[in-house]
């Protein structure tokens, strides 16, 4: 029998589980043998017992079961998806060194990992337009400087991460908690189609899989465990976002908070991160020098051309002297806002600073 299907009949087998198949195929990686394994092979693994091995061996003859597995692998190649297993080569090191690795995914787009350093974007689904610009800045940042920008394509932060790193012509991989072949949100198909066309979309979960609340904790773990780091921008006291930060702590990856207005409620969550021993980042470059990747230039050469529209025209209506941020949004039609958003990321950027009386000059 094909090995894909072997690994998917299985999952089938009462009491196995993820946890338990992961466990089979580091000890076993070759299907066919894996297949012939006895009671007593199985009870040899770690975290196995005497129903689930029994389950496992009586699975095999499961008429039902081997359909079922027949129908989601023939489902996976319609929609374009291939299936990584836990010994696949291709299969990323980072993932299968967690403690909990799903033990296959679903994929769709040509990314394979490589030597690259990968960093996590994540945060609210319901950003401010600072947030918003902070993650696209970042990501757009990161992808230029070699990294594979990760997130969960949600709506808010993840989405603008990935933004982000197209615009800078990068890489990026989405994690869904849908199947891989199940756009959402609905609104981010564009964007969904770019992914699978330059990086990758992953999900563990079977092809036309409905993206359920209960799927997004365990996605997250993905993320992180996919990611040398994860950096936070913009979470509320109570955002999911905080389930993906205990997962990378759980895995032993770095974490990084971008401080915000500390009088946004989305700033708790990276604020509360920093005090309790997150490091506090101010742009791509620190993060990458933080996991031991050295850009080789400052952030100021790397964020040049990466400035936004509403940056550079900010930036010429600024002149020589020091302006305040409401005049400049008179100036150039800006709600006050946007300028004051697009000015801090001006200013972490090294492009602008702040006065003491409150006005901003350009730098150079």
């Amino acid at each position: 029998m094909d090995g894909a299907l072997v690994w998917l009949v299985l999952a089938r087998a009462r009491g196995v589980g993820r946890i338990r198949l992961a466990s089979l195929m580091g000890a076993c990686p070759d299907p066919a043998d894996a297949w012939r394994l006895t009671v007593e092979d199985l009870l040899q693994l770690e975290g196995w017992n005497h129903p689930a091995a029994r389950a496992a061996v009586a699975v095999r003859g499961d008429k039902e079961a081997r359909r079922g597995a027949v129908s989601e692998l023939e489902s996976a190649l319609k929609a374009g998806l291939r299936l990584v297993t836990l010994p696949s080569p291709t299969y990323p090191v980072r993932l299968r060194q967690t403690p909990d690795p799903p033990p296959y995914f679903y994929q769709a787009g040509p990314w394979t990992p490589d030597h690259r350093p990968m960093v996590a974007i994540v945060g609210t689904r319901s950003p401010t337009s600072y947030g918003l610009a902070v993650a696209e800045q970042f990501g757009a940042a990161l992808a230029a400087a070699g990294a594979v920008v990760v997130s969960g394509m949600a709506r808010g932060i993840d989405c603008a991460a990935h933004h982000g790193a197209l615009r800078a012509g990068g890489v990026t991989v989405a994690v869904l908690g849908g199947g891989a072949d199940v756009c959402y949100p609905r609104e981010a198909a564009r964007l969904y189609g770019q992914i699978r066309a330059s990086g990758a979309v992953l999900s563990e979960q079977p092809p036309g899989t409905r993206p359920v609340r209960e799927n997004f904790p365990e996605r997250n773990r993905i993320i992180s465990g996919l990611s040398h780091g994860v950096v936070v921008v913009e979470a509320g006291e109570n955002s999911g976002t905080l389930i993906t930060v205990s997962a990378a702590l759980r895995q032993g990856r770095d974490v990084f908070a971008v401080p915000g207005p500390v009088t946004s409620p989305v700033s708790v969550g990276p604020h509360r991160l920093i005090r309790e021993g997150a490091c506090l980042v101010t742009s791509a470059a620190e993060v990458l020098e933080e996991l031991g990747f050295p850009t080789g230039h400052s952030p100021e050469h790397a964020a040049s051309p990466l400035l936004t529209e509403d940056q550079h025209r900010l930036l010429g209506w600024m002149g020589p002297g020091p302006r305040w941020a409401g005049d400049l949004a008179e100036a150039c039609g800006m709600e006050a806002a946007e300028v004051q958003a697009t000015l801090t990321l001006l200013q972490l950027a090294g492009f602008v600073r702040q006065l003491p009386d409150g006005q901003y000059v350009r730098v150079g």
